[in-house]
């Protein structure tokens, strides 16, 4: 019988090869390639982590294999709407980065995840979204010393020159 963990480990599996081939398409410089540990590092290593969870996952037998519900009653009656609307809003995220920035386009994305996820007051919404985009972009840009690209938008504005 296909329980729903087996499912999720199967669609797990599958993004995992996927993940780890991007990995190996991450361009190194020449120095890069000569280091331990390089931008191809992290990604590969969790993809192999999660092929060998997910293959332990489908094939060693279910804690309870007669109570485990079939995965099509598992997702009966699910609001499907809200996950297809975050997952559009992930979408829009990675393309509207590099115009509008790091700063704005996470504030952006925050804020409408709360409003998808159900949070209407205005006020909670603005106020956790720029704490949390500012932490972020204080810890990556000065503690980890990451650049952060400010948009094209601003660019385009004259609020940067080149």
């Amino acid at each position: 019988m296909l329980t729903k963990e087996k499912l999720g480990a199967f669609a797990m599996f599958l993004f995992s090869i996927a993940y780890g081939y991007g990995a190996t398409q991450i361009p190194l410089s020449y120095f890069a390639r000569q280091e331990s540990f390089n931008s191809k590092t992290m990604p590969f290593a969790l993809s192999i982590t999660g092929i060998i969870i997910s293959v332990l996952i489908i094939i060693l037998p279910s804690v309870d294999p007669e109570g485990k519900e079939h995965f099509k009653t598992a997702f009966k009656g699910k609001v499907w709407s809200t996950t297809i609307f975050l997952l559009i809003l992930m979408a829009l995220y990675g393309f509207i980065m590099p115009f509008l920035g790091f700063l704005i386009s996470s504030f952006l994305f925050l804020v409408t995840g709360f409003y998808i996820l159900g949070e209407r007051r205005f006020f909670i919404m603005v106020f956790s979204a720029t704490l949390l985009v500012f932490i972020l972009w204080f810890f990556l840009s000065a503690i980890l010393g990451m650049y952060m690209a400010p948009g094209e938008i601003f660019y385009l504005l004259g609020v940067i020159n080149d």
